[in-house]
């Protein structure tokens, strides 16, 4: 209704943001139904994520300190989102009692519109009257808290659950890096019955055992978080590049009249970080995917008598990691900075065609 108000009385700065604010309230519906029906495969995905965190605990420390320093990496990352997303949020209602505040010592006229957070307008009311203010006001508070809620563990889960399988695939590849250490070729010239080569081929096995299982839930995970974050990517990646566009005209416009709008400038800057963040961890994970396949390779397997005991193995490993980990679902892209810049791409696209149809700008 804002929207459609905006458009017909030509505030277009009024009309995008409100926009971008129904943007966000169908993301807050996305994100919950993503999680509430998935909720069973999300806690599984947390059960798993921690008995990888207690089994790496108690490996050899190459394995334990790598590990913990991603974690670690993990949740510097997280902290920084969340202070980014906090930060976002008192500006908003810095600004706004800034405005109070203002009005409060300079303005006597009864005529001034007290801010809201965000803008309002009623076709048989005013929103801005005494009490509807201070109830517009309070429901206003209340969604600003849930969208920081939601936009904060959503980019967290991503953040923590894609980098945690980026770690087990680090992982693979140092147990590739020492796969043969410690065992004697000579061995595999004994009959297979011997029981030294039975021996050797049984840790044989279970290094590979252990690599395959770490390999199959890593894609078990990603397809996990398709399953759980698709919806809203999709509606993310549909809808990005027309409000970034909009946005950005939007500030354009601005700064050629002398002006700065903190604002539109947050919510641009929010809106390209939200779309980066999963394309770029998307990018790490499908290339140490694909790091996995040359560990394989380069661990001298096809250089080795002993890499005739699991020869079969390794090239299915090296089979599997050609197929790209990425995060999959109907109508959505795979999350990769391709897919972020052309979003950009277009979003430019649209932009200077706005220009165009504006001579002035």
């Amino acid at each position: 209704m804002f929207l459609v108000h905006g458009v017909i009385v030509k505030d277009y700065a009024f009309a995008t943001e409100c926009s971008f604010y129904f943007l966000l309230i169908g993301m807050v519906f996305a994100v919950y139904g993503g999680v509430f029906y998935n909720r069973d495969e999300v806690f599984q995905l947390i059960d798993d994520m921690n008995n990888d965190f207690v089994f790496i605990r108690t490996m050899e420390s190459k394995y334990r300190d790598r590990f913990l320093k991603g974690q670690l990496l993990i949740h510097k990352l997280c902290c920084i989102w969340y202070i980014f997303m906090t930060t976002i949020v008192f500006l908003y209602i810095l600004l706004m009692l800034c405005s109070l505040v203002m009005q409060s010592l300079f303005k006597a006229d009864i005529d001034v519109i007290r801010p809201l957070l965000f803008p309002m307008w009623l076709p048989a009311d005013d929103p801005y009257r005494t009490p509807n203010y201070e109830l517009f006001l309070f429901f206003q508070i209340c969604l600003l808290a849930i969208v920081n809620q939601v936009f904060s563990g959503y980019i967290y889960m991503l953040f923590h659950v894609l980098l945690h399988y980026y770690c087990i695939l680090d992982m693979i590849i140092k147990d590739f890096e020492v796969i043969f250490d410690g065992l004697d070729e000579s061995v595999v010239c004994l009959l297979s019955k011997d029981p030294v080569r039975k021996q050797l081929q049984s840790t044989l096995n279970g290094r590979m055992k252990r690599i395959v299982n770490w390999h199959l839930a890593v894609f078990k995970g990603v397809k996990t978080v398709s399953s759980i974050f698709g919806p809203p990517l999709v509606y993310q990646v549909m809808v990005s590049a027309i409000f970034i566009c909009l946005m950005a005209y939007q500030v354009a416009e601005n700064l050629k009249k002398g002006q700065l709008d903190i604002i539109f400038v947050m919510l641009l800057t929010a809106a390209i970080l939200q779309l980066w963040i999963p394309c770029y961890v998307g990018t790490l994970l499908r290339d140490k995917g694909y790091a996995v396949g040359n560990a394989c390779w380069n661990s001298g397997w096809h250089e080795t008598r002993l890499g005739t005991l699991i020869r079969a193995d390794m090239v299915l490993v090296i089979q599997r990691s050609q197929q790209p980990l990425a995060i999959k679902f109907i109508g959505l892209p795979q999350l990769q900075l391709e897919t972020f810049s052309s979003i950009i791409s277009t979003a430019y696209t649209y932009f200077n065609m706005l220009r165009q149809y504006n001579p002035d700008s």
